[in-house]
């Protein structure tokens, strides 16, 4: 019976050095969790910035692309009204063009006349002296 006592004592000391290592185990263990929680946190915080900047260029990338097809559409309007244009205004030379290459025959008949019917002439004189 003499020998017990010491084999308990000896498993007490065991176990308070085994409870002693649990125990800094635990508190390194706690450490790292608090440690991992409070970064997890703080990303947790980054994430949420991450979202808010995402969305901001999300929507400035929306409203530039909305811009620039404004822009876009307005130009393609703009270059279907100058062919428009284009065409009336060729159609416009092209009448003036005639209009005055008829103006100038009637011309050349009238002095081709004078010069060689003179009476012609006289009556012309008349004529734009009554109007």
């Amino acid at each position: 019976m003499s020998t017990e006592p010491p084999v308990d004592r000896l498993e007490l000391v065991a176990l308070r050095e085994k409870v002693a290592t649990i125990s800094e185990e635990n508190t390194f263990v706690n450490e790292l969790n608090d440690d991992l929680t409070w970064k997890n946190g703080e990303l947790g915080i980054e994430n949420e910035d991450l979202k808010k900047s995402l969305a901001l260029a999300e929507e400035r990338q929306k409203r530039f692309f909305d811009y620039w097809r404004c822009a876009e559409e307005e130009l393609t309007k703009q270059i279907e009204l100058n062919k428009e244009l284009m065409q009336q205004l060729e159609a416009e030379k092209a009448k003036t063009s005639s209009a005055e290459q008829s103006e100038k025959i009637l011309l050349d008949v009238d002095d081709l006349a004078a010069n060689t019917f003179p009476s012609v002439q006289n009556n012309q004189q008349i004529v734009t002296m009554s109007q």
